[in-house]
């Protein structure tokens, strides 16, 4: 945690940034069209692929890639990522099943602009759109998924963006998400205490206290399940619209 710190500190410093709020708790851009109440990694998009090896514990490729097996998607599922970031797991679905749909929507334009150049396949789109306001009609997607988007947002937006999530699938249409949880070993409890002190996010701390979870089937998800845990404090939920 100290390591990933003072990298931290030293990228603010060579870039000048004034607050870590200038990395993640900023609003959408005018010139984007787009305005949120949660954070929005802008200035982070560069340097977003170093970063989430160490956040993960070198989990991030196992990660991804265990997340797009379990979908287990028919061929021609249409399949979207919500807060996809740089792409690696929207691309990781897109490997995983050439004959699906997959688009990725972000916040961030940098982050998109960054998953277009180094991620974009025939398969899989990104656009920049807000997971509380999605732009597709009802009932669009097979499946949802989801990777470290969630402690991000605080407790009533990731209520509006479960249910805009509910919105856009189909029904018997499953969400499958992997964010922030409980920790369960000592290093977990390390790095997410340590990131919600650093970065100053009550959005994480709602995710430690197992809130985010209790959201699932109020929004109107069945057959929660939660199949794997990684890195000692990210959980991975599947559940099903009702």
């Amino acid at each position: 945690m100290e390591f990933f710190r003072r990298q931290l500190c030293s990228f603010q410093g060579k870039h000048k940034f004034k607050h870590d709020n200038e990395i993640m708790n900023v609003p959408m851009q005018e010139n984007n069209n787009l305005t949120t109440d949660g954070r929005v990694l802008l200035k982070a998009a560069s340097i977003y692929d170093l970063v989430q090896p160490l956040v993960t514990l070198g989990q991030e490729k196992r990660l991804n890639n265990w997340l797009a097996a379990y979908l287990r998607a028919a061929p021609a599922s249409h399949i979207l990522d919500v807060g996809c970031g740089t792409g690696l797991l929207t691309a990781a679905i897109a490997k995983y099943y050439p004959q699906a749909s997959i688009i990725g929507i972000d916040a961030s334009k940098p982050m998109v602009q960054v998953a277009d150049k180094k991620r974009q396949s025939s398969n899989c789109s990104y656009q920049t759109a807000l997971a509380e306001r999605l732009p597709f009609p009802d009932e669009t997607f097979e499946i949802v998924t989801s990777a470290l988007f969630f402690h991000h947002v605080h407790l009533k937006l990731k209520e509006i963006c479960l249910k805009e999530i509910f919105r856009v699938l189909k029904p018997g249409g499953r969400i499958v998400i992997a964010d922030m949880d409980t920790p369960y070993t000592k290093l977990g409890w390390a790095l997410s205490v340590g990131a919600w002190l650093i970065f100053r996010q009550p959005e994480i701390k709602e995710n430690i206290d197992g809130k985010f979870e209790v959201l699932i089937p109020e929004c109107g998800f069945v057959k929660l399940e939660k199949p794997a845990r990684f890195s000692g404090y990210i959980s991975i939920w599947s559940a099903v619209k009702g």
